[in-house]
């Protein structure tokens, strides 16, 4: 762990040190947590090393960097209430801490961890000196002492740490390379002419063909691969991310638009798709919220998009850079009256990418809106992730544009095109306007077959049954794998977790074979198929990120199944492995609700 204040470069340095860990054979799981300012309030990273693929964080860090002393102890506002807590508490017994030598290090009391000092003001001043520039302009270089001092305990070889180095900064001014080379080198060499020793000695695994991938970049790549053509944006916190990364990959072919607000982004989105392509958008609870009314017009319009919910704390603007999982009953429910919608949840960066890439055939082929239910907690979370995986699921991918017609048109002489044609499975022909064989009607209004506003009653109930009733060839048509994943045997455990989004990665890092676990990824249409397995379990806890159950509430509004025993978590922090082992080891000794703290 890291930290320092915002601006300092802390992403960085989670950029930097991951990439070594990479490099060397380990897989990596991070996550940053920053305050919704842009300069000067505290910030942090946390990094999990690790022999085998990891999906979440524990409590407790085993090396720790602070050069500032609020990242050690805290700090508080001008009404004296605490911003946060201070690291010192998050270290584990027997770890190590690494502060700056200005700093008193008499004010910490733990007696039983290691406390190393380093004197940043002597690197930084001896590589100015050498580069002939001020201190002042190498001030930001202490993320690069805080990556290459932290490296150099773990006992990787100097030269691992200066080439990932090079690499991460290729991209930069070469004054800027070599003034961050010579302030690892620097580090390295006083590291050394200190007598500071390695607190282990990490061996280099032979494992090849990984890359660093956050969330966000995972979302962008499931787009690229299923052939998104327009992805529009407001700018907004978490969700931003996607869209710049996709706009500095002009590879992807995919058109970037940043228009005036949301309105006009769920517009030209729906317009795009109408007019033939793929086209998507990515936002948070707020930028959704005011997407609503267009979303109910590509839903009773039957038009396929995909939108991309990075979900974070709410309501209002609630907590830009937090995480929570509070817009479920909202999605599901979203807009004024019923049409027919599909939301769908990934739980890992991995299903991230799957999940985005599926909704694109899903809106397609049964032509209606989906909606990806991200969230912060994996959308800013970062990953090794394997690039043969990434090969593999683009090689296996098949574009399914449902029924599109891109050519002509049969149509019986004196016969009209009905774009909302009724047929047993509620699917009708879809063509792109301006194809010369045959004229396409739209209206937000009700419609008759052809597309022209029709308010006849027994049309309607026509009409309203072929869009809601989608949902019966979706659950038929769906792989259960593409619905829910169940871990273990909810029969024999004695207890069955259900859960979904981000809290999967802490449950899949605490299953031990005690008990079961279901994650949904279908939430609407809901599948029965989970509904019988909760059913036939012994005992259930359901498991999420937000004040009211929203999970549990949707399953027993769709099942009439009410599960009892809840975890739940809302302070806008991430689930820790650890602390939901522990929660379910107390819901086994009977506790019935159970509220997480854990910073």
């Amino acid at each position: 762990m890291t930290g320092g204040k915002q601006g300092s470069g802390i992403d960085v340095a989670l950029g930097i040190f991951s990439r070594i860990m990479i490099k060397y054979g380990y897989h990596i799981y991070g996550y940053r947590e920053y305050f919704s300012n842009i300069m000067g309030m505290h910030s942090f990273f946390t990094v999990r090393v690790s022999e085998s693929e990891k999906n979440s964080l524990s409590s407790t860090v085993n090396i720790a960097v602070f050069f500032d002393k609020e990242s050690i102890l805290g700090e508080k506002n001008r009404h004296n209430e605490v911003l946060h807590d201070g690291h010192v508490a998050d270290i584990a017994p027997g770890g190590t801490m690494i502060v700056d030598k200005l700093f008193d290090k008499s004010q910490i009391s733990r007696k039983d961890i290691n406390i190393m000092e380093i004197d940043t003001t002597k690197i930084i001043y001896a590589v100015a000196a050498r580069l002939k520039k001020g201190p002042g302009e190498l001030a930001i270089t202490k993320n690069v002492i805080s990556v290459a001092c932290s490296v150099y305990i773990m006992g990787i070889d100097d030269s691992t740490i200066i080439e990932m180095i090079k690499e991460v900064f290729k991209s930069k001014p070469a004054n800027v390379v070599e003034t961050d080379v010579e302030i690892a080198k620097e580090t390295l060499a006083y590291m050394k002419a200190e007598s500071i020793k390695p607190v282990m000695a990490l061996k280099r695994i032979d494992r090849s063909g990984y890359m660093y991938a956050e969330g966000f970049t995972a979302a962008a790549l499931g787009k690229a691969i299923a052939g998104c053509k327009v992805q529009v944006y407001y700018p907004i916190t978490p969700a931003s991310d996607e869209s710049i990364f996709i706009e500095s990959h002009p590879e992807f072919n995919i058109r970037v638009i940043q228009p005036e607000s949301e309105l006009a982004v769920i517009g030209i989105t729906t317009g795009a798709a109408i007019a033939g392509v793929r086209a998507a958008t990515s936002t948070s609870g707020p930028g959704l919220s005011l997407m609503t009314e267009t979303i109910t017009y590509a839903g009773i319009t039957e038009t396929p998009i995909v939108v991309v919910d990075h979900q974070r704390g709410s309501p209002a603007t609630g907590q830009p850079t937090r995480t929570e999982q509070g817009d479920l009953s909202f999605v599901v429910s979203q807009g004024h009256g019923d049409f027919g919608r599909i939301v769908v949840a990934p739980g890992t960066i991995n299903q991230y990418l799957e999940i985005t890439a599926n909704a694109f055939n899903y809106a397609e082929r049964y032509q209606l809106p989906v909606i990806v239910l991200g969230e912060k907690a994996i959308a800013q979370a970062s990953v090794s992730m394997d690039s043969k995986y990434i090969q593999s699921f683009k090689d296996s991918y098949r574009v399914d544009r449902g029924r599109l017609n891109i050519g002509k048109v049969e149509l019986a002489e004196g016969e009209d095109y009905k774009r909302f044609k009724l047929s047993e499975d509620n699917i009708s022909e879809r063509i792109i306007p301006g194809n010369k064989s045959a004229v396409m009607w739209l209206t937000g209004d009700e419609h008759d077959e052809y597309g022209h506003p029709y308010e006849e009653p027994g049309n309607r109930e026509r009409m309203m049954e072929k869009r809601t009733l989608k949902s019966v060839k979706i659950l038929s048509e769906l792989k259960e794998e593409e619905k829910y994943e169940l871990h273990g045997d909810p029969k024999k455990a004695d207890i069955l977790v259900v859960s979904w989004g981000g809290a999967t990665g802490a449950i899949l890092d605490c299953l031990d074979g005690s008990f079961s676990f279901l994650q949904i990824k279908l939430i609407e249409p809901f599948p029965e198929k989970a509904a019988e397995i909760i059913r036939g379990a012994k005992r259930c806890v359901c498991i999420e990120s937000n004040i009211s159950g929203q999970m549990r509430n949707h399953i027993s509004a769709h099942t009439g199944i009410f599960i009892e025993n809840q975890i739940l978590k809302y302070n806008g922090r991430p689930m820790k492995y650890d602390e939901v082992r522990d929660a379910i080891g107390r819901i086994a000794k009977g506790e019935k609700r159970i509220v997480l703290h854990e910073y």
